[in-house]
């Protein structure tokens, strides 16, 4: 068969029992290349071994590294025929599918050449170091006509590409039959990409591509420690000029989900057991990386346990800080907020033993945030502020807390109503982004965010004094446009946990406008993210978004209706039939947000419970409430 385009790719894979977001689930056919017998092979392993999970598709060495997995039979079986048949006492079309099975995507013009050059690979390139041109090319064009090979891309003539299957079967045979060629011939490739990519100062993701390609070869060539420092470490994540590691194509270029393709690669068994050969501090540090990668697919029941791995066993007070900082966060998303609570506070202790001004202030601003989620409103402000405090005396040109720690503290004044303290304090930290070389996606979008919900609550509460239609229609335009700027900033993150921030925001301001259907996708988007993690808290925050639409619409309560281009005619109330059923989707979910508030230790969300239910029960009306953005 033909391949399958993206979108028909991904309906194979739901067809036949995977379960994914549309993104995730076209990617994953991406990945394979549209080849509906690989395709459903991934679906096969995906639903018997994985609960069908598309993200776990990383998954699939462990079949395709097994070459007695039935599900092997029937491709093995008929590239056993084209060796023993076909392939048989002709070197040269031989020599090029073992080439060929080297690689997990086409094989470049450029990585041919540096195999088929002098010295000869024993047992694998002899038959081809002093083959000229024509002759390469028709014994391409051979393997061609008989399939092995697709046709050539005009797009990329020199390279040579085959079904996944064929790649694999060609590459684990080589692999045991001559190990030491197979061994070298990575080698080979590792050293070549490695020394012929110029990545520049500000690489792009394609400049960064023939590295990312270099470690796979560089761990099949037995070179782990290698490929971790000198690639990954030094070139990929980078380095700042004092040394540390800056984390560039994550924080810069949002490809996080990249890094765990990538590490997998240093584990013996993902993501348990890091290869042995690493040193001891390099397979903690392997096992944070990837428990950061999985939680940002949202993969959280996967992530925890290297977390609590990595946080038990590090003992330098400075790294076991960010360990028990990383594992706290991904507590508190998962909803376990108690434990979340107490594990930051670990890491104030262990930053304060470090000795280093920026533990000890970041983790402070950690644990103001983790008792911000139970309800400790009061000590998680000390805490912000102490936290700022030292930060101004560490960097006094720069005295308020940014990035996302500093959207954690708007987060908490934006609870207390405080719009105006919000709106300054991100206008001043947005002249500071304006004036920065570089600022990460993160601090972008978070900014965005957090001066959008402010304008969103200024509108809602008439803080200030009237102002002319005009100018609150404006003001309206710009607040929307803004939350739809950091949606698109936190999507670009590529971390799955940023995104429910902004659409839950969106969402609020689309039922003050009478966007029902515009709200209800938002909350949609939310659950489909939220719910395989699972992140709790976002469910529980959703679920109360759910209430209060149910409650705007039967009380036709869109405050803001009007002040935007595309806002909807002017709400109705609805019939009795409809506003029942409205009424009991907004019991539904209070009762939902109820059990993971209790559930979670998701205190912080009690008043707000209280107000919605109260207005339930006929005790106040929806109008009357406080904003909530």
């Amino acid at each position: 068969m033909e391949e399958l385009s993206d979108e028909a790719g991904a309906a194979l894979l739901r067809d036949n029992g995977v379960w994914g977001t549309d993104t995730e689930l076209r990617a994953a056919a991406r990945a394979f290349g549209g080849h509906p017998l690989a395709l459903g092979l991934l679906a096969s392993f995906l639903k018997e071994t994985q609960r069908g999970d598309v993200r776990r598709r990383d998954h699939i060495r462990e079949l395709l590294d097994d070459p007695e997995n039935p599900r092997h039979d029937h491709a093995r079986r008929v590239m056993e025929s084209y060796e023993a048949e076909w392939l048989a006492g002709q070197p040269v079309p031989h020599a090029i599918m073992r080439l060929v099975g080297l690689f997990d995507r086409p094989a470049s013009g450029a990585c041919l050449a540096a195999l088929r050059c002098k010295p000869a690979i024993p047992g694998l390139t002899d038959p081809i170091v002093d083959l000229d041109e024509g002759a390469w090319q028709r014994a391409v064009a051979r393997l061609r006509e008989v399939r092995l090979l697709p046709p050539e891309d005009p797009a990329a003539p020199n390279a040579l590409d085959a079904h996944p299957l064929v790649r694999e079967w060609f590459g684990q045979r080589l692999e045991r039959t001559n190990p030491k060629a197979w061994r070298a011939a990575h080698g080979r490739l590792y050293e070549h990409l490695r020394d012929t990519t110029q990545e520049g100062k500000t690489p792009t993701l394609e400049d960064l591509a023939p590295l990312y390609q270099a470690i796979p070869h560089g761990c099949r060539a037995g070179r782990h420690q290698e490929a971790l420092e000198k690639i990954y470490r030094d070139r990929i994540c980078r380095r700042r000029a004092d040394g540390g590691i800056e984390f560039y194509a994550a924080h810069k270029l949002g490809v996080v989900g990249s890094a765990l393709a990538v590490i997998s690669w240093f584990f013996e068994r993902p993501y348990e057991t890091p290869i042995v050969t690493l040193t001891t501090l390099d397979q903690l540090w392997v096992l944070s990386e990837a428990a950061l990668a999985l939680r940002s697919q949202g993969r959280l029941s996967e992530a925890l346990p290297a977390l609590r791995t990595v946080a038990k066993e590090t003992t330098d007070w400075s790294n076991a800080a960010f360990a028990a900082s990383n594992l706290s966060e991904a507590q508190l998303i998962i909803g376990e907020v108690a434990a979340a609570v107490a594990t930051a506070e670990q890491s104030v202790a262990h930053g304060d033993r470090s000795g280093n001004e920026f533990n000890i202030m970041a983790h402070r601003a950690d644990h103001a945030n983790a008792l911000h989620a139970a309800g400790r409103r009061e000590e998680a402000g000390r805490l912000f502020a102490d936290a700022e405090r030292l930060l101004k005396k560490r960097q006094p040109e720069y005295p308020l807390l940014y990035a996302l720690r500093g959207y954690q503290y708007c987060d908490l004044l934006l609870a207390r109503g405080e719009w105006l303290a919000v709106r300054d304090r991100a206008t001043k930290i947005l002249e500071w982004e304006s004036a920065s070389a570089s600022p990460t996606l993160l601090d972008r979008a978070t900014l965005r965010l957090a001066l959008s919900r402010a304008h969103f609550g200024i509108a809602l509460c008439d803080v200030l004094p009237p102002q002319p239609a005009a100018t609150a229609r404006e003001n309206a335009r710009a607040t929307y446009a803004l939350v739809g700027e950091a949606i698109e900033g936190l999507r670009a993150t590529d971390i799955l946990e940023f995104p429910p921030r902004g659409l839950l925001a969106r969402s609020a301001f689309r039922r003050s406008v009478g966007d029902w259907d515009g709200a209800a996708r938002d909350l949609d988007e939310v659950e489909e993210i939220a719910e395989p993690g699972p992140m709790r808290l976002f469910l529980c925050d959703m679920a109360l978004e759910r209430a209060r639409l149910a409650f705007a619409r039967i009380a036709a309560f869109a405050p803001l209706n009007g002040l935007i281009d595309d806002s909807p005619r002017k709400p109705e109330p609805p019939g009795a039939e409809e506003g029942a059923k409205l009424a009991d989707e907004a019991r539904a979910n209070l009762a939902a947000a109820r059990e993971l508030i209790e559930r979670c230790g998701y205190h912080r969300r009690d008043e707000e419970l209280a107000e919605l239910e109260a207005v339930r029960d006929g005790h106040r009306r929806f109008a009357d409430l406080p904003p909530r953005v």
